[in-house]
């Protein structure tokens, strides 16, 4: 329950006391080691999943090797014993595992191993991607990993995005949003985007200013949306009209005290000073609020909506690579699924540009990472606050992040993602075939005020 909360230190604090009771009690040990990540205490979670896996002779907690992978990304010197630990178990327990999927009946027992198969190939393939820089090979393991992925799946159900975006398109058209709705507060800023675009990096260049504060990535307003949604409608199909500007008012103020809420606890979690002034914006990062674009302006037609922008081809190649957990974006292995979630990404974007020009702000990650004093200063200008230097020290802040970018956003910015796609180039031509006109994105950074270096622009045109 703690490590939901995001409240990592008792969360950690809960698994020491179960383990101090059973050293043996393997559960505890992994969750530990896993919160340890998110603490930025890689040692002691390389000595946790070190644990695990010598001590799980069955090999239950397969996912021990991918917690073991992450250290060993972000910083190799924190495990003593360094990837030839975790490769050569590998190496010596996939086939193991085939054996055993292969004399299987039983459809659970199928899939469980196919799990851990799946998390075996995909450690092999971050081994080579990082550390042997044998791009084949990797690509091979990926391939492998995807395929026991797929196996487990559900079918997609294929056109469902686009209906989707049907439905926004009939409903949310150009004038549907009244004069008066809402609330006038500024208090929530919004992030969205496509998997993998940055938007973990634009949410800790945020929270480094003293007046915001960054929520992670449960979003308060997506958890209160169906709610919303329902009251809406409610309204608009009895002719309640006349409520609505009252209502969505309320709604939005709703939000924001939830956020006010979660804020607090973080606050303590975190031990700060109980006198810290309260924040003046909250990040509401939910990337897949896209969709929702329609809702947010209605309660909130003065709030800061961020769109992070990333190169088509890394982004989706970035998306294709990682290992998703069991939702929409667990599809993102297989590229037709993959494409349809990008496309349509796109071509609702396009809709809020057409049917609400200038309402969102675009903040292109090659500009973030280039010229990270330039567009940090332009987004502090959009959000109405003062600019304070250490923005751009983010990577200095204590603050636990619990995402797939968790090892990632503790660095200093760095470029070596940008263009990476290039690396699977010949790979990755079915998949750009299935963009098509969508390999391309030629959106700009629309903060107030940027303007991209000159420099920046020569290299990149250099680059094409």
């Amino acid at each position: 329950l703690y490590f939901m909360a995001n409240m990592f230190e008792r969360s950690d604090q809960a698994y020491s006391a179960c383990v101090d009771i059973e050293p043996n009690y393997l559960d505890a040990v992994h969750a530990r080691g896993s919160t340890r990540i998110v603490l930025n205490r890689y040692e002691e979670a390389g000595k946790d999943f070190g644990t695990v896996i010598v001590k799980d002779q069955d090999r239950f907690f397969s996912d021990a090797y991918s917690g073991m992978v992450r250290i060993l990304e972000a910083n190799e010197s924190a495990v003593p014993f360094g990837w030839d630990f975790v490769v050569n178990r590998l190496h010596s327990t996939i086939p193991q595992f085939e054996a055993a999927m292969a004399g299987q009946n039983d459809d659970r027992n199928i899939a469980t191993l196919a799990n851990s198969l799946r998390r075996f190939h995909h450690c092999l393939f971050v081994y080579n991607e990082r550390k042997t820089k044998d791009y084949d090979t990797a690509w091979d393991h990926l391939t492998k990993a995807h395929e026991y992925k797929l196996f487990t799946l559900p079918g997609f159900p294929t056109g469902s995005e686009s209906a989707k975006l049907n439905q926004i398109q009939m409903v949310f058209k150009e004038g549907f949003w009244p004069d008066g709705m809402g609330s006038s507060t500024r208090a929530p800023i919004f992030v969205i985007g496509f998997a993998r675009s940055g938007s973990t990096l634009l949410e800790r260049v945020l929270d480094a200013h003293s007046q915001i504060v960054g929520m992670g990535e449960n979003s308060v307003f997506n958890g209160r949306l169906e709610g919303i949604r329902q009251r809406i409608v409610e309204a608009s199909v009895v002719g309640d009209l006349q409520k609505l500007p009252d209502m969505t008012r309320e709604m939005a103020e709703e939000v924001v005290a939830e956020m006010k809420e979660r804020w607090q606890i973080q606050n303590k979690e975190r031990a700060l000073q109980h006198d810290d002034p309260e924040p003046a914006r909250y990040v509401d990062k939910m990337l897949t609020n896209y969709y929702n674009i329609g809702f947010i302006h209605m309660l909130y037609p003065n709030a800061l909506i961020l769109h992070v922008i990333r190169e088509p081809l890394d982004t989706v190649f970035s998306a294709y690579k990682h290992d998703f957990p069991a939702d929409r974006l667990a599809y993102t292995c297989d590229p037709k699924v993959l494409a349809e979630l990008y496309n349509t990404y796109r071509d609702t974007m396009d809709h809020w540009e057409e049917v609400l020009p200038g309402r969102i702000l675009h903040v292109r990650y090659e500009d973030l990472v280039k010229d990270l004093p330039g567009v940090s200063q332009s987004l502090i200008k959009a959000a109405g606050l003062a600019w304070q230097h250490s923005v751009l020290d983010f990577d200095k802040r204590k603050q636990y992040v619990n995402t797939f970018s968790t090892t990632q956003v503790r660095k200093k910015v760095y470029t070596d993602s940008i263009q990476s796609w290039k690396h699977y180039e010949s790979h990755l031509q079915p998949i750009r075939d299935l963009l098509g006109r969508r390999v391309k994105y030629d959106q700009v950074t629309t903060l107030p005020g940027y303007y991209k270096p000159v420099d920046t622009e020569a290299k990149e045109h250099d680059e094409l």
